[in-house]
């Protein structure tokens, strides 16, 4: 579905999105991925262990920090 909005014609033309999701997906996925950051559909976020947590094994808990790669 080829899309009239300029923000996604933007992003197809910086790479963000790709010419088959351009083509298939609806305009307001083509957006979220837009201004997720890249092709992908996301950016990497990694969770970090913060205070007494931090030293312990095991995978980080809902409410660790977030840091967010681009």
């Amino acid at each position: 579905m080829p899309s009239k909005n300029k923000a996604v014609q933007k992003a197809l033309k910086d790479g963000k999105i790709t010419k088959k999701q351009y083509d298939k997906l609806p305009d307001a996925l083509l957006l979220g991925i837009a201004k997720k950051g890249d092709k992908k559909g996301g950016v990497k976020e990694k969770r970090k262990k913060t205070g007494k947590e931090k030293g312990k094994p095991g995978r980080p808990k809902a409410g660790s920090k977030v840091t967010v790669k681009e």
